[in-house]
């Protein structure tokens, strides 16, 4: 008996810890399928909070959008917003969207969506699809309730949830051109398989995505890479779906104070943890941007062993194909792979509109053309592979020997070098001679250059400065211009190496507002650019747009070198 009761508190005990350990999710996600390509959980409450604190209004909000003539437009949507709001769906809670593929090549492909939302008041709820327009009768399923709206998709509901859900589905064809034919009903057995679904075959039972529902953001991102690669059916056949099965991406999204900031953790199964794991380890070289001649309004910056794409190509069984194909070169894959070391960068400024003219004939023509100052470096990792490969490009016709160095054909004005380090590209000789001088004066952001430090990739750009080297010359679009200038500042994107579990990368939108919610200045930008279309709109309506009549479709010009 004394035993009984031992192992019966062990029991006991040992359920206890599991489910303590089992961290809690949202209701709504146990209707969400496990393989669903997709998910977007949208946090409304916190959403709605924040446009609350800064003064964001709705009603004001749709009004400043609106003309005359749409006032009536408007008041309908506010009031079927309102409706929707009291109909006994809870929108304290997150809403889930999810986009779920799958059919064959037999029968065609299908894609399915999906959206999930808590359920306050099922009573009310129904008693509101009853007084909708153009929808079905309602109908009884098990242990919910379902009816057809707009004759294209389905809404069901019980005591916890409401999801709404529909199916798109795509041909598949005989060997003749025919179309097969398919079955309908989609959208109700997909119905019916939500409300059916047990724990273990929906999305929360998947520990990565358990743990993205406990981080803290008012957007959070799911996707799955395995459901992806499954989907495509040539690919679903090869072992790349089984080096990605597990393969999971789980991203965060915050509206804070002066930026958007979002992280994103790509989770790798056991065959894809062991390559990256193998391969880790390169950080982006800087110097590389630092050195860019002119301020930068931009870079790229990337650094990886190249012979994971080997390692790749061989797991997947395309080995034989690719050293076929090579075989036709006259290179192999592997000396490809040992041109570079795998430092690249990509920098660019000075980027904007500037008048370039050009004659043709007796006639100067002047015409406003976007230009830029570019450079692409990458590091030499095999200079004589490089060599050999581009001397066989060059019996095939694609490059040729200028002073000594080999240059693809076709490069116009750009200017290339190889000096047995690296491999550089220019817009023009120019540039490529001040790059070269090693003066630079990228003049970076500390901020920005400190965080690329140590990181596989970084990614930056000065939207500011971007957006205000190609302000528009008419009044309408120059007004749009004011405004996004006035409202963004800058971008900035980083990842790490692989630390055994997932890659983790942060990105950043910065405003040029740092005491204004970032959310309020994105509803503050959008709200004011759709009052701004609404009227050049109506100004070409009542062909009024004579400002921008020197917008008309420009001459092509001859081929010149890019403007400095």
């Amino acid at each position: 008996m004394k035993q009984a009761l031992r192992l019966a508190l062990l029991f006991a005990i040992v359920v206890m810890i599991a489910t303590s350990c089992k961290k809690a999710v949202p209701e709504q996600t146990k209707y969400i399928p496990k393989d669903a390509l997709m998910v977007f959980d949208v946090n409304w409450k916190s959403l709605s909070d924040k446009a609350a604190k800064g003064n964001i209004q709705w009603d004001s909000l749709f009004n400043s959008i609106a003309d005359k003539e749409a006032d009536s437009i408007v008041a309908d949507g506010k009031k079927k917003v309102q409706d929707f709001i009291r109909s006994g769906v809870d929108t304290t809670k997150d809403i889930f969207f999810f986009i779920k593929n799958g059919g064959s090549i037999m029968s065609g492909q299908q894609t399915a969506f999906g959206v999930v939302g808590a359920m306050r008041d099922a009573s009310s709820f129904e008693a509101y699809i009853k007084k909708q327009p153009r929808v079905g009768d309602i109908q009884k399923g098990k242990d919910y309730s379902y009816a057809k709206v707009e004759n294209s998709f389905f809404v069901g509901w019980n005591k916890e949830v409401v999801i709404v859900a529909g199916v798109q589905n795509t041909p598949s064809y005989t060997k003749d051109g025919d179309v097969m034919p398919q079955q309908g009903g989609g959208d109700v057995q997909m119905l019916a398989t939500l409300f059916a679904l047990k724990e273990e075959e929906s999305v929360s039972a998947i520990p990565e995505f358990r743990d993205l529902m406990n981080e803290k953001g008012d957007m959070l991102f799911w996707s799955n890479s395995s459901a992806a690669f499954n989907s495509i059916p040539m690919l679903g056949m090869t072992k790349i779906s089984d080096l990605f099965k597990d393969s999971y991406g789980a991203g965060v999204i915050n509206f804070e104070d002066g930026k958007v900031a979002g992280n994103f953790k790509s989770y790798s199964g056991k065959d894809l943890a062991a390559i990256w794991d193998k391969y880790k380890g390169p950080q982006v070289d800087m110097s590389m941007v630092n050195q860019f001649p002119v301020a930068a309004d931009g870079y790229a910056v990337f650094s990886f062993n190249p012979q994971i794409i080997q390692e790749i190509i061989k797991y997947g069984g395309f080995e034989s194909t690719v050293r076929d194909f090579m075989t036709k070169t006259g290179f192999t894959m592997d000396e490809v792979l040992r041109i570079f070391k795998g430092d690249f960068a990509i920098v660019f400024g000075e980027m904007g509109m500037k008048d370039v003219s050009y004659t043709i004939g007796e006639e100067t023509i002047t015409n406003k053309m976007p230009v830029v100052k570019l450079v692409f470096n990458a590091t030499i990792g095999d200079k004589a592979a490089y060599e050999k490969v581009m001397a066989k490009l060059a019996e095939a016709g694609e490059a040729e020997n200028i002073n000594g160095q080999y240059v693809p054909k076709g490069l116009g004005g750009m200017a290339w070098m190889m000096n047995g380090k690296n491999l550089i590209v220019a817009t023009d000789s120019t540039v490529m001679q001040q790059y070269l001088a090693g003066k630079g004066n990228a003049g970076l952001p500390a901020d920005v250059a400190d965080r690329s430090k140590g990181k596989s990739m970084a990614f930056y750009a000065d939207l500011n400065r971007i957006i205000g080297g190609f302000a528009a010359a008419d009044t309408s679009a120059q007004e749009m211009s004011k405004m996004a200038q006035a409202t963004f500042k800058n971008a900035f994107a980083a990842s790490d190496n692989f630390n055994g579990k997932y890659i983790s990368s942060d990105m950043e939108l910065k405003m040029m507002n740092e005491k204004e919610n970032s959310l309020v200045s994105l509803v503050k930008f959008f709200a004011t650019a759709a009052q701004q279309a609404a009227k050049m709109q109506a100004r070409f309506n009542e062909g009024g747009m004579t400002d921008m009549d020197e917008y008309t479709e420009p001459v092509e010009p001859p081929a010149v070198d890019s403007a400095e």
